[in-house]
């Protein structure tokens, strides 16, 4: 697929405005309330930033994945938790802050854990001849500008003007779901005719990734002694991931659709997963924290 207007700019400036929503539902005493308990944050962290990416590795040798699915698998289980994680948390009864911390930390965490697992996964992955490394330093700057700063707008947003990011905020969700579809239904296209193939490669590898992130996340809260209403904020992080990163990363970086498949197919999945667990919180959680 060749590179665009629409995606070379278009993408880095949707997600910016996405990021930047997500700072418009956060202030500082979010972090606060979860400060004094940290367990649960820590274990959710490490589980979303690193476990599930040595996961995502360790599924691509399994399953003896092609060179730029494995490599795409390893991107998804890298990014950074999406931000609708925090609605299906609050949905499910779980603990709002908690999910929110969690997000903020990963968002800013992946903005060196991601290039490290992707170019672990590339020097693993493609030949030799063939491969092609992500720039560590152009792919922090670049997460950093799409990351970081558009958060701390919003968050700066919010505290001059409640009510404004408030009204915002609810628009830029629309947009963000609205973004990820447009970008699914884009990469769909761009390999119809390999689709098949591709379904038959990596549905099962990112079917696999989404369990073995639940699974994770609730056999790790159960052993640390983390409270249900902790424990299904932690693995809904595990599951709802930044597809939208994902297939920046493979398309503007890598310039591989093919690489894109996986986080596209993973954006479709974590929804039904995610309605699941709404279901299972709401019928295991009495009331929402």
């Amino acid at each position: 697929m060749e590179q665009s207007v629409l995606i070379e700019i278009g993408l880095p400036a949707a997600l910016f405005i996405i990021m930047a929503g997500m700072g418009m539902t956060l202030v500082p005493s979010d972090f606060y309330r979860v400060a004094s308990s940290p367990k649960a944050l820590i274990w959710g962290s490490v589980a979303a930033l690193l476990l599930l990416p040595i996961v995502g590795i360790l599924l691509a040798m399994l399953l003896r994945l092609p060179p730029e699915i494995a490599v795409g698998l390893v991107i998804i289980a890298a990014c950074p938790i999406g931000t609708t994680s925090n609605l299906i948390s609050f949905l499910a009864r779980g603990k709002l802050a908690l999910s929110i911390a969690m997000t903020v930390v990963g968002s800013l965490a992946t903005i060196v854990t991601l290039p490290l697992f992707v170019n672990f996964a590339l020097e693993r992955f493609v030949d030799a001849d063939t491969r092609v490394y992500l720039p560590v330093l152009e792919t922090i700057s670049m997460l950093v500008c799409i990351v970081l700063i558009p958060v701390l707008v919003g968050m700066f947003t919010r505290y001059k003007a409640p009510a404004l990011a408030a009204r915002i905020e609810r628009a830029v969700s629309v947009f963000g779901a609205v973004v990820l579809l447009t970008l699914i239904i884009g990469i769909s296209v761009s390999v119809v005719d390999q689709w098949a193939k591709i379904l038959t490669t990596a549905g099962p590898a990112v079917v696999a990734l989404s369990i073995c992130g639940i699974v994770l996340g609730f056999l790790g809260s159960r052993l640390l002694g983390i409270y249900a209403v902790e424990a299904i904020s932690v693995v809904v992080g595990m599951s709802v991931r930044n597809a939208a990163i994902g297939m920046l990363i493979a398309i503007n970086m890598m310039n591989s659709p093919e690489t894109a498949v996986p986080a596209a197919l993973y954006g479709l999945l974590m929804y039904l997963f995610g309605f699941g667990l709404i279901g299972y919180g709401r019928m295991t959680i009495k009331s929402a924290v």
